[in-house]
């Protein structure tokens, strides 16, 4: 099996309660921007792009949170995630239905008054789940939008639609906490993340991975030494180094770089292995 960096499964309760509080935070400032957007644009292709960020972001801030509460747990940063995604989703419906119900309906035009009474409306919708969801298949009867050249989307279909803005905005977070901070090595001798060497190695492509493997095995760390040549190439591989102060092991993650093609204007890259560990006193 291959070796590779494996979380200590740590997670404080102090930065637990940190992540929450960051995840909650953005749990509810997110999710109004996305509908003040998608209310000043009501095209079903914007509010897919926004519902994207939405989760994308959302997970961004999750991460953060883990970076500064230090949790190395996979399952408990993924049940954050969740938690959190859920969150958005049901307050910006809670905003959604509040405004769609509001005397004056969608408008900057607000007074002190009607901003007052629609915060009690949304704080109402909160706490009455029950209230919120018979007010959503009402709307779903009407509809809430339309495609240019049709009548407004209802029924089986805007269900549909809506199914898929959850999976967009719980599966983005999901993802971004899932390949974030939580899978970056960490030194538990200086209880800190491990530092990312600036600027990365380069080597020639890897077109057999279980042979540079082997070589490290071997202790022949020659193999990841730069290469004034690689970068010559074509195709390349880069080589990302993590590492800390005075800990007794880092870690290495080998990618390759394939040249443009065609239309492609970028480099693609893919990962031959990662966060394999070495010696810190390998030169490399």
């Amino acid at each position: 099996m291959e070796e590779k960096y494996i979380p200590a499964g740590h997670a404080s309760g102090p930065g637990i309660l940190t992540t929450i509080a960051i995840g909650i935070i953005a749990s509810v400032l997110l999710p109004l921007f996305y509908i003040i957007l998608s209310q000043l644009i009501p095209n079903i292709w914007f509010i897919a792009i926004c519902a994207f960020l939405l989760g994308m972001l959302l997970g961004l801030a999750i991460d953060q949170g883990i970076r500064i509460g230090k949790i190395r747990n996979l399952k408990v940063a993924l049940a954050i995630a969740a938690g959190c995604s859920l969150l958005a989703f049901y307050i910006q419906w809670v905003f959604f239905d509040a405004v769609m119900y509001s005397r004056k309906g969608f408008t900057f035009n607000q007074s002190t008054a009607d901003l007052k009474q629609l915060v009690l409306d949304m704080g109402f919708l909160f706490v009455h789940p029950g209230i919120l969801f018979k007010e959503i298949v009402a709307l779903n009867e009407v509809g809430t939008f339309r495609i240019q050249g049709s009548d407004n989307i209802s029924g089986l279909l805007l269900w549909v639609i809506w199914a898929g803005e959850f999976l967009v905005i719980t599966g983005g977070t999901l993802v971004v906490a899932w390949n974030g901070q939580v899978k970056i090595p960490y030194s538990e001798l200086n209880d800190q993340w491990m530092q990312r060497r600036s600027p990365n190695l380069l080597i020639p492509f890897v077109h057999d991975k279980e042979y540079l493997l082997n070589q490290l095995r071997n202790k022949n760390f020659d193999v990841l030494k730069s290469s004034s040549e690689a970068i010559m190439e074509p195709n390349y591989a880069e080589v990302v180094v993590y590492e800390s102060t005075g800990d007794p092991t880092k870690f290495i993650t080998v990618l390759n770089v394939t040249a443009p093609t065609g239309r492609n204007k970028q480099a693609k890259k893919k990962i031959v292995f990662s966060h394999y560990p070495l010696p810190n006193h390998a030169a490399i």
